[in-house]
């Protein structure tokens, strides 16, 4: 009975989103509509111009499908952005439809055998993509065909790999002024659902990337298209009479209809949809262009405050705007991995043009011991001023997923800089108090890096208004040792109420030229105990390490490994090197950016290595050229001492936009490099498993094998500094995860 309602709801909501998309001609409100958000393509679409657009987003907009007998997979003209754009050419009368300009190799370049006009479609999305990899297209290769219509989609792998908020909103707010300065027009969609979360509904991981991405479409103006709000209808309604845990798991369970393929897909899919609800989006994105978004029954507003305990409770008003008693359940969504619903559900009544309040807990994650014994929380976004609370809420007919951004009370530490440079005996920790009330808030804040703790410090805030707040640290670096992780952390009181901001700082020497260094194997980072300062004062067994070099015509990194032995795997690859290089202008190196690794395998024996490509902005905004991978040489040799050693050069060349001041301390790079043993089993499903890591540093804040938070590894401000002298330095590179 379950199916068939879903079965019946699905069909229902392709019927209305089919009918909304083929009204014609274009009513008043709906030309005002476009031309407000399509100010470039509107003009084009009325004359039957050649109208091009392009995808920055990530596979589920590509068009990825876990089942190849589905569809095309990798084509997006089976996904929700073709759907829509053929939508667009059919209301416009391009008898062509859509043209890809770039299909997948033997694939499909339209859907349609009509002739004539057509507007044009180039895929720039990415694989796992985030808003980091979009941007580093827009600072590339998305605007050298001069796009009308930039469609750009991220949120989901931002989430799976914890991209804080801030860096998502900066890098979209980037990719949107660049279609600013190309005068394309631009719109942002929010990520779709995916089956991943935590509580009673395994749902919700992405939401917070979607109010993010609201809030940087309303600020610049541009059309928001919210395609997770959109699949939260397919939960639809549940029976009155049923417990709220029970409703939560039977919408979950609808739900996972989204990504059905039938019994041909043996694994369980959680985020790629089906072919049948990518074009429902489709159509639901064409209608939202047009008409708006739908509007709901209910609106929303609440509040939050921090516990002793580590919880938070969240107060929401659920205001009912229809004429009719209505009634159902509501349900938290965990948010990303800091914080857990405590309830499953809970009922509501609300009378026409009333309203109801509903009282949720959310619970912070243990995850190990501070210095003083008292619990380790699973840290909040860095530099967020809300609390981004997702919730599913069914009124017995229908269902829709709830995005609630507030301001934590009574206050929220957030930190300014989580990256500093050029330190050596002092480090300024700077921090925003955010007051999450509307009247004035007082207490005192206490600070604390490693053993040292500071005095209490009174302070205030304004209703609703921020608090700049610093301290002034000594630095003081272990004896003997280039890398070294230690907590960090401010602690506010207000009335009694003490909560505790903690984060991990990484300290990294600044290299020089010739300079060997330890690499450290990412077991070690991924099991110590979290908040203590980590030392490593012994030589393993096994080890790895680093030394770079340059002169006028290139770049030379030599690695080490010492007591390791690779696998023999015929012809497969033994050994994975990843490299990170940052070589923008000095005054841009370890500043926010985007870079991509250079990927070197060799197989077990000596030889040389192979890198298969060089992509587009590997080295850091600016980077636009096409570079051949053969131009960088690698080599795996026995070193006299039985040790292995992989030789890799990269041509000054390529490295055009950066000065190139040898002999200079204040001239610089900023790199990382990875060395990943093989899996000696054939076949495995990690072929290079992280446990076999070896690396200069990680840009996380790792335990138990699992991320916690950090800067994401395509984050130019993760790695450590080179700077391009041999003349030894005392200063040091420190980010906070």
């Amino acid at each position: 009975m379950r199916s068939f309602a879903v079965t019946l709801l699905t069909g229902l909501l392709f019927v209305l989103a089919a009918g909304e998309a083929t009204a014609y001609p274009l009513t008043l409100e709906q030309r005002e509509r476009l031309k407000q958000y399509l100010p470039r393509t509107f003009p084009k679409l009325e004359g039957r111009m050649p109208v091009h657009v392009v995808a920055l987003g990530d596979d589920v907009m590509g068009g990825y499908t876990p089942l190849p007998a589905a569809w095309e997979s990798n084509n997006p003209l089976f996904s929700y952005p073709g759907v829509f754009l053929a939508n667009l050419a059919k209301e416009f009368f391009y008898p062509g439809s859509v043209r890809l300009l770039n299909p997948p190799e033997g694939g499909t370049a339209k859907r349609t055998e009509y002739l004539g006009d057509e507007i044009t479609f180039e895929n720039l999305t990415t694989i796992d993509g985030t808003a980091l990899d979009g941007l580093r297209r827009a600072h590339t290769d998305a605007y050298l065909h001069e796009p009308d219509l930039v469609l750009v989609q991220f949120g989901i792998y931002d989430a799976f790999g914890f991209l804080s908020i801030d860096t998502y909103k900066r890098a979209l707010q980037e990719i949107v002024d660049s279609a600013k300065n190309y005068r394309s027009d631009l719109i942002l969609f929010g990520p779709p659902m995916v089956n991943y979360g935590g509580g009673a509904m395994e749902w919700g991981i992405e939401r917070p990337y979607a109010s993010a991405a609201k809030e940087v479409a309303l600020a610049n103006g541009v059309l928001f298209i919210d395609l997770g709000r959109h699949l939260s209808r397919f939960g639809g309604g549940v029976d009155r009479d049923t417990h709220p845990a029970a409703a939560m798991e039977i919408i979950g369970d609808k739900l996972e209809r989204l990504f059905y393929y039938g019994p041909e897909l043996t694994v369980r899919e959680r985020v790629h949809p089906s072919l049948q609800v990518h074009e429902f989006l489709g159509e639901s994105a064409f209608a939202d262009l047009k008409n708006g978004p739908p509007l709901s029954n209910f609106s929303y507003s609440g509040a939050a405050s921090y516990n002793n305990d580590g919880s938070i409770g969240v107060s929401v008003v659920v205001r009912n705007q229809t004429k009719e008693t209505k009634e159902g359940t509501m349900g938290g969504l965990a948010i990303g991995g800091s914080m857990q619903p405590g309830e499953a559900g809970q009922r509501f009544t609300v009378t026409p043009a009333a309203a109801t309040q509903l009282e949720f807990r959310f619970t912070r994650p243990t995850i190990g011991k501070s210095r003083d014994g008292s619990p380790l929380f699973f840290p909040l976004e860095p530099a967020d001023e809300f609390g981004r609370f997702g919730f599913f809420l069914e009124d017995t007919i229908g269902s829709e997923v709830v995005d609630l951004p507030v301001r934590i009370g009574p206050v929220t530490a957030m930190w300014k800089t989580r990256q500093f440079v050029n330190v050596s005996k002092q480090m300024r920790v700077e921090w925003d108090l955010v007051n999450g009330s509307d009247k004035a808030v007082s207490g005192t804040f206490q600070v604390g890096m490693a053993d040292r703790v500071g005095q209490p410090t009174p302070f205030s805030v304004s209703p609703l208004g921020t608090k700049s707040v610093f301290s002034l640290f000594d630095f003081l670096s272990p004896e003997g040792v280039s890398l070294f992780q230690q907590d960090l952390w401010i602690q506010l009181d207000v009335d009694g109420k003490v909560v505790r901001f903690s984060r991990e700082m990484e300290a990294s020497r600044d290299l020089v030229l010739g300079e060997e260094m330890p690499l450290k194997a990412w077991k070690d980072y991924a099991n110590l105990t979290p908040a203590v300062e980590s030392v490593a004062q012994r030589r393993p067994s096994e080890s790895a390490s680093v030394r770079f070099d340059a002169d006028d015509k290139a770049l030379y990194v030599v690695a080490k490994l010492d007591g390791m032995n690779l696998p023999d795997l015929g012809d497969q690859a033994a050994l994975q090197a990843k490299l990170y290089v940052d070589a923008r202008p000095g005054s841009e190196v370890r500043n926010f950016g985007v870079v991509e690794p250079i990927v070197v395998y060799t197989r077990a024996a000596d030889g040389p290595g192979y890198t298969p490509s060089v992509e587009l902005g590997s080295f850091g905004n600016g980077y636009n050229m096409i570079l051949s991978p053969k131009g960088i040489v690698s080599a795996l040799r026995t070193g006299n001492d039985g040790s292995r050693l992989l030789e890799i050069r990269i041509p000054r060349a390529y490295f055009h936009r950066n000065e190139w001041a040898l002999d200079t301390p204040e001239a610089m790079l900023g790199v990382r490099l990875e060395l990943t043993v093989a899996d000696p089993t054939p076949g495995a499903a990690a072929p290079f498993p992280s446990s076999n890591r070896y690396e200069t540093n990680s840009p996380t804040f790792a335990y138990e094998d699992r991320m916690v938070r950090g800067f994401h590894e395509n984050d130019a401000r993760s790695l450590v500094t080179l700077r391009l002298s041999r003349q030894p330095v005392q200063s040091w590179s420190v980010r906070v995860y």
